[in-house]
């Protein structure tokens, strides 16, 4: 007797495949097991909702790839999960076609992957906290019970990657951009600065001048080494997100990969020309056309060294990148655009060391299972492992339907979904002409 008070975990399910984290990556694998009998996949999301980058998601941010890239559509184009068929859903698949232009709003696509996931197996508000291994298979422990899980799909994205000099600094002062939607309430009158180069950077730098949080004092604009490129979306450039790339990347030594991966990183480092030229155009009229005066600075080529505390302020301490000088200013707000990271979930500790680690996430095979030294009945899939694996497309929309396929297919042991039929411009050197 235990005096009627249970301890052990609640079993909330047991499951064929348990998919923990409900981003694109794995409600596109979940979409694609749906029609497939006897797949069962379940999926678990610490978040109350399903949302997508809610802290970024303005509500005039363009997605910066083909609709067609959805959850489903460049594997089985008649999935019922299309975006295609959530526009007909809706009711609002003529206007959509007046509307987008050829373009399609981030929030748009944030709604799509809403309105997917309440068609699915999805327990959302239910967090995991330790996943253990026994003659059961997997057994997950939750916030709200306990799961048994034949095999496991990982794909909890990537988090926000905060400078360590960064960590721990009052956040009504130092932010990651990553929650600036929902974190910053007012800029009037403050003295901003943004750190970054790329499109996350591009976006609140807009933001900010714009007034939408009231005006600032002063805005500065750290760059970066890279300073303000734009991204590369040309043809040839785009053929890095096929298949095919990431096969013949995958299959390349890791020194090789890495010397290819710094030649596309223009692919996915830099900002959208659109966004450029508009925030130009508004540092113009601020200047010449509106009787708001902001002062602003964009520095390219410079970088944040060090923070540190002062009398209701920051003091930033900058570096320039050609000549080495050094400079120190205060700011009332300082906005951190420098990029997310992989990270080995905590709630794996437990199997830390049955599974092998590449840098900062697992090691997988080239079709996304960790190669651990349990049983091959009870598989680990890691999803979006990062980009010295499978090149720049690994964890962007453009190869998530693709890479979900691939999962599906080695789950059943055969290939129910054909991922060869398709074709590519460039020839690759281990397909020689001919």
């Amino acid at each position: 007797m235990n005096g009627g008070v249970d301890r052990e975990p609640r079993v909330r399910g047991r499951a064929d495949v348990l998919a923990v984290g409900a981003g694109p990556a794995n409600l596109s694998l979940a979409a694609l097991a749906d029609p497939i009998d006897g797949l069962d996949i379940s999926v678990v999301e610490a978040r109350p909702s399903v949302a997508w980058h809610p802290g970024l998601l303005w509500s005039d941010s363009r997605l910066q790839v083909s609709a067609l890239k959805d959850l489903v559509t460049l594997v089985d184009p008649t999935s019922r999960f299309s975006f295609l068929n959530f526009l007909r859903e809706q009711g609002r698949l003529y206007r959509h076609i007046v509307a987008s232009d050829g373009y399609v709003h981030r929030t748009e696509f944030s709604q799509y992957f809403g309105w997917a996931a309440q068609r699915m197996n999805v327990r959302l508000d239910e967090r995991v906290v330790q996943v253990k291994h026994d003659a059961d298979g997997f057994v997950v422990d939750t916030d709200r019970g306990q799961w048994i899980a034949k095999n496991l799909v990982l794909g909890i994205g990537s988090v926000p990657d905060v400078p360590e000099f960064a960590v721990g600094m009052p956040r009504r002062h130092v932010r990651h951009v990553a929650d600036y939607l929902t974190g910053v309430v007012s800029l009037a009158d403050k003295r901003v600065v943004v750190v970054g180069g790329g499109q996350s950077a591009g976006e609140v730098m807009l933001d900010v001048l714009s007034g939408n949080r009231g005006l600032p004092k002063s805005v500065m604009w750290i760059a970066g080494r890279s300073g303000l490129r734009p991204l590369d979306q040309s043809p040839f450039t785009n053929e890095f997100f096929n298949p095919l790339f990431a096969r013949y990347f995958q299959a390349l030594p890791e020194e090789h990969r890495r010397t290819v991966l710094g030649q596309q990183m223009s692919a996915i480092k830099g900002i959208a020309v659109d966004l450029l030229h508009r925030i130009y155009t508004r540092l113009y009229e601020l200047d010449y056309l509106t009787p708001e005066r902001v002062k602003y600075y964009i520095l390219s080529g410079a970088e944040l060294r060090s923070l540190s505390q002062c009398p209701g302020a920051m003091t930033a301490e900058f570096a320039d990148l050609l000549t080495g000088r050094r400079w120190t200013d205060e700011y009332d707000m300082v906005l951190l655009a420098t990029g997310f990271r992989q990270e080995l979930p905590g709630f794996m500790d437990g199997l830390r060391a049955r599974i092998p680690v590449a840098g900062t996430t697992y090691a997988v095979d080239s079709d996304f299972r960790v190669p651990w030294d349990g049983p091959d009945d009870n598989r680990i899939y890691v999803q979006g492992v990062g980009p010295v694996n499978f090149g720049v497309g690994d964890q962007t929309l453009g190869l998530a339907s693709w890479r979900s396929a691939t999962i599906i297919n080695s789950l059943l042991g055969k290939s129910h979904y054909d991922l060869d039929g398709d074709d590519i411009s460039i020839e690759l050197p281990v397909r020689p002409p001919g």
